[in-house]
C-alpha cells in the first residue's frame, strides 16, 4: 500500500533512488514524476508516491532499448500521471516487443549456424547481376551493401564490364547478414565470423556472443540475446509494480 503520510526533500527522494538531486529535477520536469508540492520557501515537498514513480522510471528508462524508447518513456509519464490502466497497456506491449524482437533474434542465430553447417548455395551460379538489383532482391538499401562490403562482409565477383555478379552463395549469405543486423548484430561482430567463415572452429552463434576486450567494438549488440533477455525482466518487473501500486 503507497500512501502519502510521509515527506521527502529532493535529496532524499533522489538519495532514495541512487540519483543526483538534479535527476529528480529534470524527471518532474519532463513528466516522469507529477509535481512536487512548494513549501513557502519554494522547496520541493515529495511523497511515498513520488517515490514509488521515481523508483519505477528508474527501473524503466535506462537506454539502449530493443524498441521505440518513446513507448518505454510514455509508460512512465502516463504512470506519473496517474493512468494506471494505460500505464500497464503500455508496459505490456513493451513486454510483447521484447519477446517479438527475441524470437527474430534466435531465429536468425538458428538460421546463421544452419546455413554454415550446409552452405546450400551455389558459388558458381549467378543470380543477380548488378547492387541496385541484388539490393531489391535482398530487401535493403544499396547504401547498406555498399557498406557492409566495405567492411569486408563479403566479395563479389565482376564481369567484364564491371557488372557485379551476385550468386545464390552470396544473395544467401546477404540475407543471412541482413537477418543479423536487423537483429542488433554489430558490423564489428560479423566482420569476425564472416572474414573468417571457411576456417573458424566454433559455430557463429558462439563467436557473436563472444566479447572482445582488445578492441574497440564491443557493443551491447554483440550481447544481443543477452540484452533481450534483460529488457524482458524490466518489461515484467514494471508491469508488476504498476499491477502492484495501490493509491
Amino acid at each position: 500500500m503507497v500512501g502519502n503520510q510521509k515527506s521527502y526533500t529532493t535529496k532524499e527522494i533522489a538519495d532514495l533512488a541512487n540519483v543526483h538531486p538534479n535527476t529528480v529535477r529534470l524527471y518532474e520536469k519532463w513528466g516522469f514524476i507529477a509535481p512536487a508540492k512548494r513549501k513557502n520557501n519554494n522547496y520541493r515537498v515529495f511523497n511515498e508516491k513520488h517515490l514509488y514513480q521515481m523508483k519505477l522510471a528508474r527501473v524503466a528508462l535506462p537506454g539502449p532499448y530493443p524498441i521505440k524508447g518513446e513507448l518505454v518513456k510514455q509508460i512512465v509519464i502516463e504512470f506519473a500521471k496517474d493512468n494506471k490502466d494505460l500505464s500497464l497497456y503500455l508496459a505490456n506491449e513493451y513486454l510483447q516487443g521484447v519477446v517479438l524482437e527475441k524470437n527474430r533474434a534466435n531465429q536468425a542465430i538458428i538460421i546463421l549456424d544452419n546455413w554454415f553447417e550446409r552452405k546450400t548455395g551455389d558459388k558458381t551460379k549467378v543470380v543477380v547481376k548488378g547492387r541496385k538489383l541484388a539490393a531489391k532482391e535482398i530487401g535493403v538499401t544499396i547504401d547498406s551493401l555498399r557498406t557492409w562490403e566495405r567492411n569486408g562482409l563479403f566479395v563479389i565477383e565482376k564481369d567484364n564490364q564491371g557488372l557485379l555478379l551476385f550468386t545464390e552463395w552470396d544473395i544467401e549469405k546477404i540475407k543471412v547478414i541482413r537477418l543479423l543486423r536487423n537483429c542488433g548484430c554489430s558490423i564489428a561482430a560479423l566482420t569476425k565470423v564472416f572474414s573468417n567463415e571457411e576456417n573458424f572452429k566454433e559455430k557463429p552463434s558462439v563467436l557473436l556472443k563472444l566479447p572482445d576486450y582488445t578492441q574497440d567494438f564491443f557493443y551491447v549488440t554483440d550481447m544481443f540475446l543477452d540484452f533481450l533477455d534483460e529488457h524482458q525482466q524490466r518489461a515484467e518487473r514494471i508491469i508488476d509494480m504498476i499491477r502492484n501500486y495501490h493509491k
